[in-house]
C-alpha cells in the first residue's frame, strides 16, 4: 500500500495523458501535480484520468472479466489449436493461485483510489474557483469510482458476504483496507466485511445526494463511459444485493428501471458480428448500457492483444474460449445463443460480446459494467428474497428478459433467477461472484486439461491471495486462508 500512496499524487495527472481520448482536449503534459490539483481545471482533468485505471488490462479492460469467466463453466481453453495457446490465463482456468501468482487488481484499484482521494482533498481547498455544484459533481464521480474500486477489491480478495456461511458471521469476516485519504505513511489493515460494505454504501449514497441529476462529464467518450446519477444508483442496487439488503436492492434497481433513460435491447439487436450492440457505435439511441469502461486502440489501457478483445477473439491470442456448458444453456430460439459462436474454422467456441470496434488490427472493445437487464434480475432476486415493490413482481421481471431475447420465460424461483443471470450476463464477469455470494459450487463438464470440475461453497479459493509484495510494504495486512503466512 505505501508505495502506491507515495506515487499517487505524482501520477494522478499523468494518468490523464493516457486517457486523452476521454477528453475534449489534450492535457498539459508538463504540469506538476501540485499545480494541477490547485485549480478546478486540473482537478477535473485528474478525475477524467482516473477512469483510465478502470479500463486498464488489470481491471475491466481484461483481467477482471477474463479471470472470473475462465474460473467458471463459461470458459474453456483450446490448447489443441496452437494459435489459441499462447500460455496466458492458465492459472485462472485452473483456479490455481499463490501469493506470487494472483490477480493484479489490488495495485491498480488502490492506485485509482488514491488518485481520486487526491482530487477529493483538493476540492476542499477554498482557493478553488468553481460553483459548489461543479465541485459536487467531481466529488460524486470520485466517490463512485472509489466505491467501485473497494467493491471489486472486496469481491476479489475476501470471502463472499456469505449465504454458505451463517449470515451472522459475515460482519466479522475480513474485507479489504478502506483508504479514504492520501497519506504517505499509511499502512492500513484490512477492515471487517461489514465496515468495508458500510463505506462503499456511504460513498455511493453521498454521490447520489450531491450529483446534479443531469450531469455528464464533457469529453469525447460515449456517455455510458461516464459516471451519472443512474450509474450510482445501479451500483447501489448491486452492492445492496451482495450485502443481502433485499429491499434496498429492489428499490435502487427500480429507480434505474423507472428513470426512462434506458431501454431493453430487442432480440433483433442482440446479435454477434461487427454490428452487434456490444459495440457502442452500433447501439440504438436508447440503450441498456448504464456504465462501461471506455477502451480505444489509441490508449494503452484496455486495448491490444492483451485486452479482453485480444484474449477472446480468434484474431487475437484467443486463450480465453467459451465452453459447450455455456452454449447448452440456451434454447435454439434464444438470440443469446448466437453470442457463443465458433471461430471461422469451426474448431473453437468464443464469446462474441467483445468483437472489437473495427478500428485497427490490435483492436479494443468497451466493457459493460452496469446495464439495464441486470437491474431487472436484481429486482427479481430481491423480491423472491422478501422485498416488495409496488407494481413489480419477479415473474414479470424474468419475462421482460426472456421476451427480449426470444427465450421461453422462466417461472419465478431463485433457481431460475440464477439461471437467467448465467445466460444473460455470461462473459461480463458475474458468474464467479454469483456462485460465491449465493453459496453454490462451481461445476463444469466441458474442460480441457487437468482443471477442477467442482469448487464447493466455502472453499478457500473463493478469495484470491494478496500478492506477497504487498506485505513487504504493509506488514499490517493479513493473508487469506489457504495461501500460507504473510
Amino acid at each position: 500500500m505505501k508505495k502506491y500512496i507515495i506515487i499517487a499524487l505524482a501520477a494522478a495527472f499523468t494518468l490523464v495523458s493516457c486517457g486523452k481520448e476521454f477528453l475534449e482536449k489534450a492535457p498539459k503534459q508538463a504540469q506538476s501535480n501540485v499545480l494541477t490539483l490547485s485549480t478546478f481545471e486540473g482537478l477535473d482533468q485528474s478525475t477524467a484520468g482516473a477512469y483510465v485505471s478502470v479500463a486498464s488490462t488489470n481491471w475491466y479492460g481484461a483481467d477482471f472479466i477474463l479471470s472470473n469467466e475462465m474460473a467458471t463453466m463459461n470458459g474453456k481453453r483450446w490448447p489443441q489449436i496452437q494459435k489459441y495457446n499462447s500460455g496466458r490465463y492458465l492459472d485462472e482456468y485452473a483456479v490455481h493461485y499463490t501469493q506470487n501468482s494472483t490477480r493484479p487488481l489490488w495495485g491498480t484499484a488502490y492506485f485509482m483510489i488514491l488518485c481520486v482521494n487526491s482530487v477529493l482533498e483538493g476540492l476542499e481547498n477554498p482557493a478553488i474557483v468553481a460553483t459548489e455544484q461543479q465541485k459536487n459533481n467531481l466529488r460524486a464521480e470520485c466517490l463512485f469510482l472509489r466505491a467501485l474500486a473497494h467493491f471489486d477489491l472486496v469481491r476479489t480478495y475476501a470471502m463472499p458476504y456469505p449465504i454458505a456461511i451463517a449470515a451472522t458471521e459475515a460482519p466479522t469476516n475480513l474485507g479489504v483496507p478502506v483508504v479514504l485519504t492520501v497519506d504517505a505513511a499509511a499502512q492500513p489493515a484490512r477492515e471487517t466485511m461489514a465496515k468495508t460494505y458500510e463505506q462503499i454504501i456511504k460513498d455511493l449514497l453521498k454521490a447520489e445526494e450531491i450529483i446534479d441529476p443531469n450531469y455528464l462529464r464533457a469529453g469525447g467518450a460515449d456517455d455510458a463511459a461516464k459516471v451519472s446519477l443512474q450509474a450510482i444508483q445501479a451500483l447501489l442496487a448491486r452492492v445492496y444485493l451482495y450485502s443481502q439488503n433485499w429491499q434496498e436492492a429492489a428499490n435502487y434497481a427500480s429507480k434505474v428501471i423507472g428513470s426512462g433513460k434506458y431501454e431493453m435491447w430487442t432480440a433483433d439487436k442482440v446479435k454477434d458480428g461487427a454490428k452487434s450492440v456490444w459495440r457502442e457505435d452500433a447501439r440504438p439511441a436508447k440503450s441498456e448500457v448504464i456504465f462501461e469502461a471506455y477502451c480505444h486502440p489509441n490508449q494503452s489501457a484496455g486495448s491490444g492483444s492483451e485486452s479482453v478483445w485480444g484474449m477472446t477473439c480468434y484474431n487475437g491470442y484467443g486463450d480465453c474460449g467459451a465452453s459447450a456448458d455455456l452454449l447448452n444453456l440456451y434454447e435454439d430460439a434464444d438470440v443469446r445463443k448466437s453470442l457463443v459462436a465458433p471461430d471461422p474454422d469451426g474448431q473453437a467456441l468464443f464469446t462474441m460480446k467483445y468483437f472489437g470496434k473495427g478500428l485497427s488490427n490490435t483492436d479494443a472493445s468497451n466493457v459493460i459494467i452496469l446495464r439495464l437487464s441486470e437491474m431487472y434480475l436484481i429486482r427479481a432476486e430481491a423480491i423472491l428474497n422478501g422485498a416488495t415493490v409496488t407494481g413489480a413482481n419477479a415473474a414479470d421481471d424474468l419475462k421482460t428478459i426472456a421476451d427480449n431475447r426470444g427465450a421461453t420465460p422462466l417461472s419465478a424461483t431463485l433457481a431460475n433467477v440464477y439461471l437467467e443471470r448465467a445466460k444473460e450476463l455470461a462473459w461480463e464477469g458475474h458468474l464467479w461472484f454469483d456462485l460465491a455470494r449465493t453459496g453454490r459450487a462451481m461445476t463444469r463438464t466441458d474442460i480441457s486439461g487437468t482443471v477442477p470440475t467442482n469448487i464447493p461453497a466455502g472453499d478457500d479459493r473463493w478469495a484470491m491471495p494478496i500478492a506477497s509484495r504487498e506485505f513487504t510494504v504493509n506488514p499490517n495486512l493479513e493473508q487469506n486462508k489457504g495461501y500460507g503466512k504473510n
